[in-house]
């Protein structure tokens, strides 16, 4: 900053967010697509799915360039992007072998006899009837971490809510399936 006197002191300016347009913002693109779609592909082992996590890299940064300084660091935020996203893609997927796994590990059962296919059905029913009772933000936050197995921060994420209140969330999720479904779930000894 300078002084009317043409001194300058040492005082900085505050970072300005680009303002980037969709022209500046495409050639930017462009120029370092394929230096992050290589690293995608060698992360991922999948030129398809690589090229996906460019595009939707790409999206979210166009998306919300005003925010950031694109037009000094871009390069850095698409590499930081991409590299997150791939990372969330590698995760899911090994999610889903391991729980192809799984399937595949456990030996066939017997076919169930009529009397405990109903009993089961019956539990069943009572489970997602206790569920459905539960208030909408346990509800969620329950179905979430516990059914589709995200994280505490990513449910958050998902519903807006903090760790903390995610937590409290399934805390008492918890409690009252355990109230409600008390006659159900055989105790320990």
């Amino acid at each position: 900053m300078r002084r009317q006197d043409g001194v300058q002191t040492g005082e900085r300016t505050p970072a300005r967010n680009s303002r980037l347009g969709p022209d500046a913002f495409a050639a930017l693109a462009a120029a370092h697509r394929p230096r992050v779609l290589r690293f995608a592909t060698a992360f991922l082992g999948d030129r398809h799915l690589a090229e996906d996590v460019v595009q939707e890299a790409l999206a979210r940064l166009f998306e919300h360039r005003g925010r950031y300084p694109l037009d000094e660091l871009f390069g850095p935020y698409l590499v930081k992007t991409v590299a997150r996203l791939a990372i969330d893609h590698r995760r899911v997927r090994r999610a889903r072998h391991e729980q192809l796994e799984r399937v595949r590990a456990t030996p066939p059962r017997e076919p169930l006899s009529p009397a405990a296919a109903a009993e089961i059905g019956e539990v069943t029913d009572r489970v997602g009837v206790a569920i459905a009772a539960l208030p909408e933000r346990e509800r969620a936050c329950f179905l979430l971490t516990v059914c589709e197995r995200l994280s505490y921060r990513e449910a958050g994420e998902t519903l807006g809510l903090t760790y903390a209140e995610v937590n409290n969330a399934i805390h008492r999720a918890r409690t009252a399936l355990r109230v409600s479904l008390a006659d159900v779930v055989e105790q320990g000894p």
